[in-house]
């Protein structure tokens, strides 16, 4: 059994996340076992894997795991199922209901985004007003959580059940100096027979994912995808398992001197002293797992396997159907992806090209956003450059955009690139490290841009533009150029590590 280790799987997801997905899916298709695994607590997990494409049996949460309820099947709570007491009074909302005793507001009663009054969680307030209790519900019908608050506004323990009400977990927390609360002991309740002691959530973690394996047999390959919070309980179990660091970014701080530059902080440790403990690293690309070898030796085995497997499309879309002038950037909104600098490009664009649209997809930090909202408005802009958010599906996006534009200076490799070609959009990029040189041929699947030169990006952009011919042959090379990325290459990259199982 392979087993992805990450942190969460949320309703707005980075690329690790739609990597770890497509992979799963991958292994699905070729009849080789595989899960997800998460680490934090989520009582809309089940309500969210849907949305993805996630079958229960295709990822195992460890609050899940520990409860018995990764497979369970039940009912969403309205407000008419807590049963309250008749004397209460129950407002009316679409996103939560005031409970009242006359004029004392006794409780809130708060529903799950997404949802038609499904019951997400109910704070219960003492006569002062304070908040005393919080109940958490699982979308599936049953509480999960009862978590108190002291006088000071402050959690202080949390108990979680199984659906028959049962307690298997404790957690119970002291105040830091900043009077915020510390996880300082959780407590797994009579885990086959006994009670079990861990001084934090990565305690736990660790103690899971060694159940995990045994429950499976042992001899299991962990593949830690999201280095920040997987490194240390990966390495930390102590069961028989195969154990492999997935590095979905640059090794380096800088990404622009990949052999002698500084690590990145988390991987100081996992790249030097503790490197024998692993069985192999992957990397997503070629030129990566070539720097790094001549950066750690020959200790241990670096493997390049693509994180962006695609599926060929079904259907071409030629350009004469596309929406003229049409870009589209799919992504994180932040400066290593340097968005205020496509956009200022965008903008010497649009004064050539009058007819073109920038849309930009993904999420950012607030304050990043809203600067690149700024910049937008005061270039006079906002009639041709929209910030679409965070969408799960973007096939009509990527059908309907005559070109890909990526102005980013770092990567490990650009999952949406390889979407976007797998649409038929050629791409106009920054020539950086990693991924788009692996994905991208000049002149026959997109330009690529020697890193930093905004006048030769703008000139290529708007060439292109201008030229509907030359547009439809780079997307017919899109379409007909995707081997590097395609399922079959992805799995044949992975045979070191299914022979290694």
């Amino acid at each position: 059994m392979f087993f992805f280790v990450n942190q969460y799987l949320l309703s707005s997801n980075s690329s690790v996340e739609h990597a770890e997905i497509k992979r799963v899916q991958l292994f699905t298709d070729h009849g080789a076992a595989a899960k997800i695994v998460t680490r934090d607590f989520d009582p809309v997990l089940h309500h969210t894997m849907p949305r993805f494409g996630l079958r229960d049996d295709q990822l195992v949460n460890m609050f899940d795991f520990f409860a018995g309820t990764t497979d369970y099947q039940g009912r969403p709570r309205h407000t008419e199922d807590l049963h309250l007491p008749a004397d209460y009074q129950v407002g009316t909302g679409n996103n939560s209901r005031e409970v009242k005793d006359g004029q004392r507001l006794v409780a809130e009663v708060f529903f799950a985004g997404g949802t038609v009054g499904e019951v997400n969680r109910v704070d219960w307030y003492d006569p002062a007003g304070n908040l005393t209790l919080r109940q958490h519900y699982d979308l599936r019908g049953f509480k999960v959580v009862d978590a108190f608050f002291g006088q000071d506004g402050q959690e202080f323990f949390e108990r979680y059940y199984r659906p028959d009400g049962s307690t298997y977990l404790e957690r119970y927390y002291v105040q830091s100096v900043q009077n915020t609360p510390i996880n300082s002991l959780n407590v797994l309740r009579d885990y086959q027979g006994h009670d079990h002691y861990f001084d934090s959530l990565d305690d736990l973690f660790t103690f899971f994912l060694d159940e995990l394996n045994r429950t499976n047999g042992t001899g299991n390959t962990f593949i830690a995808d999201r280095p920040a919070m997987a490194i240390q309980p990966v390495l930390g179990m102590t069961s028989d398992a195969k154990r492999y660091l997935w590095l979905p970014i640059n090794h380096v701080d800088d990404g622009q001197d990949p052999l002698n530059g500084p690590l990145d902080g988390m991987l100081q440790e996992p790249l030097t002293s503790e490197l024998k403990r692993w069985d192999g690293i992957i990397v997503m690309t070629d030129h990566q797992a070539e720097n790094l070898r001549q950066r750690i030796g020959d200790q241990i085995p670096v493997l390049a396997i693509n994180g962006t497997p695609v599926k060929r499309s079904a259907t071409t879309v030629a350009m004469v159907d596309r929406t003229p002038g049409q870009l589209i950037y799919v992504g994180r909104l932040g400066e290593d992806k340097q968005v205020g600098q496509l956009l200022t490009m965008f903008a010497a664009i649009h004064k050539q090209v009058p007819t073109s649209r920038l849309t930009l997809y993904g999420y950012g930090v607030a304050e990043d956003v809203k600067r690149y909202k700024d910049q937008v408005k005061q270039a006079g802009l906002d009639n041709c450059v929209t910030f679409a958010g965070y969408q799960v599906d973007l096939t009509t996006a990527y059908d309907r955009a005559q070109l890909f534009v990526d102005a980013s200076r770092i990567d490990a490799q650009p999952l949406a690139m390889g979407e976007a070609l797998n649409h038929g959009v050629p791409v106009v990029s920054y020539d950086y490290s990693y991924g788009p040189a692996d994905m991208v041929q000049s002149g026959v699947n997109g330009e690529l841009v020697p890193l930093g030169n905004q006048d030769r990006f703008v000139a290529t952009v708007v060439k292109l533009l201008e030229d509907p011919t030359a547009l439809q042959r780079l997307s017919t090379g899109a379409y007909t150029n995707q081997d590097p990325i395609s399922e079959a290459t992805t799995w044949a990259q992975w045979t070191p590590v299914l022979d290694n199982e």
